[in-house]
């Protein structure tokens, strides 16, 4: 049963209140993990002159056996100061030779039972002595025992951070910090019955999650223009954002505008279909396109094929797709699952994207202290100016410890005491020196990490929140034409180029219909001619005034096709259930396609002399004409068929095409009966029709018929 924690204050008075909050282990027990552990829940971020100082631990028994009560000490080194980063890592890992020898607090702690959990708090008042007595600011180390009789069975260092509010020392210039984040979708979905309803150029009723516009959830901005949702349609009806995503979407509007300096970089698809569309710093590529992945493949004729160009991903169309819905924004290319190469830049600054955000890997040297991270690189599509994310800060707000060791790193709000005293410690280590770091969040970082985490940097005196654009004006702390020769992920290369061949053969497909199978047959050149815009502006609910041309219709479909082939190819980390979702909806939608035209079901055939007919009708339930070819081959030559036969067949009807039948003998036989483009390539669907033969014939009689049918199979040949 749950209870209320106990609290410890620091006059001494001890709230009684029974604290026995357990439940049961979920995990396994080996000798060599400790049989007691500790996790911080809460504690408070940074430490002022009011403030105070509270922590809230679970305490966890994974032993077979109960402890017995025990207490949870609090203490800290008041007058120590972390001097490295050694120092402060080694710390974190519970590897550091430094005594914390001033108590905060200490709460007693019931009996835990075996594979249960005792929940306690800790509040030391802001008078409290060893608090009162921290006389300078920045990181200190800070110790949770648990302490059973006079045994620790277990304890967990952490970092308590002390502001220079209320304390007489000298103030120092803040440290440049930028936040940012790319707000892009981690889950596109498909509506297979918008799908259905584009092939069949029929009213669709379905409606998007994005599609649904709420006023009173736009952060800054009213999605209210009507030429803007005609230029939504290929989306908004067959591609839209998931459920999660679109709940997404709305806590982190919420966050976002508590949280102005936080430099948000929105990938424009994304949104434009969000129900929440916020205040933002800039745009990225459209769909989050991994560029990365693009130069490490290093085959452009690969995702032409699919059906992706650079003109679907440049800056000047993320520019396009975001103006609809408000002022135009400064372009950054978001790193994604690769390394930026000087290839990656190259690309990157050929397709308009003169600023690109980078992870750690980018410059991997170590140096004695944090630098700024804006670097300037020379490559043979002119400069491009790189923003690189400090490597410990991107780690923590990313929600990963900096070890595995690091054990208080394993909770948010062991996470959160970390990085604010590594960003202290940061400023201390040159508290004169003008540096501009980077600090970014994940895809998927939840609203709630994201506003404890802004709050705190908030609040912190020895930072300053800049924004991207001025830090990609500061002094470059690097300038040259080379990049670190990363290694591209093989594995992450792979998934791509298979998933580049899927929908390669989806969009052949597609292009198969077109210049094969339709009977008003089009010219590749054709559909290639056509304006991808208005292809998507078109609106599906017009059809009943089209022509008997169907390059409009064709064209709409590798429009959505290319969507979907786009979104597949994002940065989130691979392989993605958005990639495996795309990849299945573009197969989807060539085969629903060619299935269009498909064989009737026929019933079986009894001859009763030495020939006989076969009928079989063929359905077109496309919205234009079809030319096609249908072919029988059966398994005996004793029983055989007429081999091909060519069909016009109507949109929306139906077409019957009738086979000779030459038998010789009695017996049966079944007839394979398929369909093949014009040019021999088969495709739908295949019908079997069984043949009896209930006749018996003379021997010469037979000899004539099967040379016959010899003949038959040699002129259709």
């Amino acid at each position: 049963m749950l209870a209320a924690p106990l609290t410890v204050y620091a006059n001494d008075t001890t709230d009684t209140t029974d604290s026995s909050d357990t439940t049961d282990a979920t995990g396994n027990q080996t000798e060599n993990q400790p049989k007691q552990s500790i996790a911080i829940t809460q504690s408070t971020p940074i430490v002022t002159s009011k403030s105070g100082y509270r922590v809230t631990a679970v305490i966890s028994n994974t032993d077979s056996t109960a402890t017995s009560s025990g207490t949870l000490h609090l203490t800290t080194n008041a007058l120590f100061t972390f001097v490295s980063r050694t120092d402060i890592q080694n710390w974190a890992e519970n590897n550091a030779p430094i005594p914390t020898p001033n108590e905060l607090g200490s709460v007693d702690v019931p009996s835990i039972p075996a594979g249960g959990t005792a929940t306690v708090t800790i509040e030391v008042n802001a008078n409290q002595q060893t608090l009162a007595s921290i006389g300078s600011w920045g990181p200190k180390p800070l110790m949770l025992s648990y302490i059973v009789g006079n045994q620790i069975l277990a304890d967990l260092p952490s970092f308590l951070t002390r502001s220079s509010d209320g304390l007489n020392t000298a103030t120092t210039p803040a440290m440049n910090l930028t936040v940012a984040m790319p707000y892009t979708a981690s889950g596109w979905q498909v509506d297979n019955k918008a799908i259905s309803n584009r092939i069949a150029e029929t009213t669709t009723s379905s409606t998007s999650t994005s599609s649904k516009s709420n006023s009173t959830d736009k952060a800054d901005k009213s999605d209210n223009a009507d030429a803007s949702n005609a230029a939504k349609a290929t989306d908004t009806q067959a591609i839209s954002l998931s459920e999660q995503d679109a709940d997404t979407a709305r806590s982190l509007g919420q966050t976002f505008a508590k949280h102005r300096s936080l430099q948000v970089i929105a990938d424009p698809l994304y949104w434009r279909q969000s129900a929440v569309q916020p205040s933002i710093a800039g745009i990225m590529q459209p769909a989050d396109f991994d560029i990365t992945a693009y130069t490490a493949l290093d085959d452009t004729a690969a995702y032409e094929k699919a059906g992706i160009t650079t003109e679907q991903w440049n800056a000047k169309q993320a520019a396009a797709w975001y103006a609809d819905g408000g002022d135009s924004e400064t372009a950054y290319a978001w790193q994604g699952n690769n390394c930026w190469t000087l290839d990656a830049l190259t690309a990157a600054r050929e397709q308009g994207y003169d600023t690109v955000i980078a992870d750690a890997s980018f410059d991997a040297d170590q140096t004695e202290a944090v630098h700024t991270g804006t670097y300037v690189v020379h490559t043979p599509a002119g400069d491009v100016t790189v923003l690189k994310e400090q490597s410990t800060l991107g780690t923590l707000a990313k929600g990963q410890a900096t070890s595995t060791d690091a054990q208080a790193e394993s909770s948010d709000a062991g996470r959160l005491a970390r990085l604010i005293a590594q960003s202290a410690f940061y400023q201390m280590e040159q508290p004169y020196t003008s540096r501009y770091l980077l600090m970014t969040f994940s895809r998927t970082t939840e609203a709630s990490w994201i506003d404890q985490v802004m709050s705190a940097f908030e609040q912190a005196s020895w930072l300053n929140l800049t924004d991207l654009k001025t830090m990609a004006k500061a002094d470059p702390y690097n300038v040259s034409d080379s990049v670190n020769p990363d290694k591209a992920d093989d594995a992450n290369t792979a998934n791509t180029r298979s998933a580049l061949r899927q929908l390669a053969d989806s969009r052949h497909d597609i292009m198969r219909m077109a210049t094969s199978i339709l009977r008003n047959e089009i010219d590749s050149d054709e559909v290639s001619s056509l304006d991808p815009q208005a292809l998507a502006r078109q609106d599906a609910n017009d059809t009943a005034s089209h022509s008997n041309d169907p390059t409009q219709w064709i064209g709409s479909l590798l429009v959505l096709h290319d969507d979907m082939a786009l979104r597949s190819m994002s940065g989130s980390p691979q392989p993605t259930a958005t990639r495996k979702a795309m990849v299945k909806a573009a197969k989807t939608l060539a085969s629903d396609l060619l299935n269009g035209v498909r064989i009737n079901p026929s019933e079986s055939i009894s001859v009763f002399s030495e020939s006989a007919k076969m009928p079989i009708t063929v359905s077109n339930d496309l919205p234009y004409a079809v030319s096609v070819q249908v072919n029988s081959l059966t398994d005996s030559m004793q029983i055989v068929t007429s081999r091909t036969a060519d069909i016009d067949i109507p949109s929306h009807s139906d077409a019957q095409v009738t086979f000779t039948i030459r038998v010789s003998t009695s017996g049966s036989s079944t007839a394979h009966v398929s369909l093949t483009d014009r040019e021999g390539n088969s495709f739908g669907n295949t019908q079997d029709t069984a043949i009896t033969s209930v006749m018996r014939i003379s021997d010469a009689s037979g000899f004539i018929i099967i040379g016959f049918a010899v003949l038959l199979g040699i002129i259709d040949e």
